[in-house]
């Protein structure tokens, strides 16, 4: 994923940045975001993925950590190739999380609070199967905000006519990934 990993900006490191930082600020000079580009990045693997006979693109899963948790959210959001999504250490509310807590520059989308909430966004998303993992000792994206947004969350997906597609595990530990939620998930939906 761009800034991360093997794709990550070393030189913002060096100046004692997160390793995000100038991606997201090149991205702003062109009037989009970093989640954004990221997002674009997966509508083209998808893309990908349809060419190939050997991948069945009947089944596609996105799940991601963190700020790939964002990027699995709005993927799904906007792609209904998106079969199911797993979201780990991310859903919350932009109120309580992102909004009140320094995160990584890669996790603001500039205005979206004016449009709507993450379970906003994650609505977009019904009836497809969705799971949000959250730790309770999360000190980025409270676990109380998680729990705000999936009551929310879960009054879409059963306007939707889908109440049982939408769950939420929730973590004995902090920000990381729970397998122990997202595997049964995949188990049931594939």
């Amino acid at each position: 994923m761009r800034g991360l990993a093997e794709l990550a900006n070393r030189s913002d490191e060096a100046l004692g940045y997160r390793t995000c930082h100038t991606l997201q600020l090149h991205a702003q000079l062109f009037g989009r975001s970093l989640v954004g580009d990221r997002v674009w990045d997966v509508t083209c693997l998808l893309d990908f993925i349809e060419e190939r006979s050997d991948i069945d693109d009947d089944r596609i899963l996105v799940t991601g950590h963190s700020s790939g948790g964002a990027v699995a959210l709005f993927s799904a959001a906007i792609d209904e190739r998106i079969d199911a999504v797993a979201i780990s250490s991310y859903f919350c509310t932009f109120e309580e999380s992102i909004a009140a807590i320094d995160h990584c520059e890669c996790n603001y989308v500039p205005g979206i609070a004016e449009l709507g909430e993450q379970y906003d966004i994650a609505g977009l998303i019904a009836p497809r199967p969705f799971v949000a993992t959250n730790g309770v000792e999360d000190d980025i994206f409270p676990i109380e905000g998680t729990k705000r947004a999936f009551e929310r969350l879960q009054s879409i997906y059963t306007a939707a006519g889908a109440p049982e597609q939408c769950t939420l595990y929730i973590g004995d530990g902090g920000h990381e990934y729970y397998p122990d939620g997202v595997w049964p998930f995949v188990d049931d939906h594939f």
